[in-house]
């Protein structure tokens, strides 16, 4: 038959046929040259298979919520996109993002970083998968600062010596101190106030105002005597240390030069929240 329709095609070139004429026969399409057409629905490629997807969900693995993460320090960060047998499924493009670091956006399924800013995040990962389905998966309470930050209470301990009509005089006080180290561990500030007694000879209220800088775990800076009947803070100078959730401090000198004084400021981290309550 193929004989046949191309005898047919030569024949009637005067009537406009062309060398690349399709001549249908009953065994299929054909061309001038005898070549057989491939029909449509064989170069149509094959669809995609996406029935991995169908059930699947997404999971943060690290961190977790409420995770404390030591802030410019590296830290794991984890998803995985799991099948509906709960089995992990290859898939690297998970979105990272953070409600409160705005400028944060990472991809990846596993990855080490450092960058995320102080604050309490909700950490969301987001993937689009090709069956076109979006899941997502948040982690909240994901507390991001200093690994000294936080509150301290303990106390500070002051000793008062001095002379009074020839007779020497000491007294020592201890009152309860509380003081804050910023999300960023740069500064720590906080008050105290213990009551010397001067064995009969005077009473009086010995408040104090600390502020310290920070280099690591070191400290120094100022203790700061109020002396409201003078309207004047006396300062002192201040050296301390803060280490695993401990600081520890002192000061010392004389006093408006009628009595010497020394004090040592001994807390310990009872929360790492850096906001005092009402």
């Amino acid at each position: 038959m193929r004989i046949i329709a191309l005898i047919a095609c030569t024949l009637s070139l005067s009537l406009g046929c062309r060398s690349d004429q399709e001549v249908k026969t009953n065994e299929g399409s054909v061309d001038a040259t005898g070549n057989e057409l491939e029909e449509e629905e064989e170069l149509e490629e094959e669809e995609e298979d996406y029935s991995m997807y169908e059930g699947a969900y997404l999971l943060i693995l690290s961190p977790q919520s409420g995770d404390f993460l030591p802030w410019d320090e590296e830290t794991d960060f984890e998803a995985v996109l799991f099948g509906a047998d709960d089995r992990a499924l290859p898939f690297e493009d998970i979105y990272w993002s953070s409600d409160v670091d705005m400028t944060w956006a990472k991809l990846g399924t596993d990855f080490e970083d450092d960058s995320l800013d102080v604050g309490t995040h909700a950490l969301t990962a987001v993937v689009d998968l090709p069956n076109g389905s979006r899941l997502a998966h948040t982690v909240g309470g994901v507390l991001v600062q200093h690994e000294n930050a936080g509150i301290y209470t303990g106390d500070m301990n002051v000793g008062v010596s001095l002379e009074f009509d020839g007779t020497p005089v000491g007294a020592s006080c201890i009152g309860g101190a509380t003081i804050v180290v910023d999300a960023y561990a740069e500064t720590a500030t906080g008050e105290s106030t213990c009551t010397i007694d001067l064995l009969g000879y005077a009473e009086f209220d010995l408040r104090h105002e600390f502020e310290f800088e920070l280099d690591e775990e070191e400290m120094s800076g100022e203790a700061l005597i109020a002396l409201e009947l003078f309207g004047f803070d006396l300062p002192f100078a201040t050296e301390g240390e803060i280490d695993s959730g401990d600081i520890l401090a002192s000061w010392g000198g004389n006093m408006l030069g009628f009595a010497d004084i020394d004090g040592t400021l001994e807390v310990g981290r009872v929360t790492r929240s850096v906001e005092l309550s009402d």
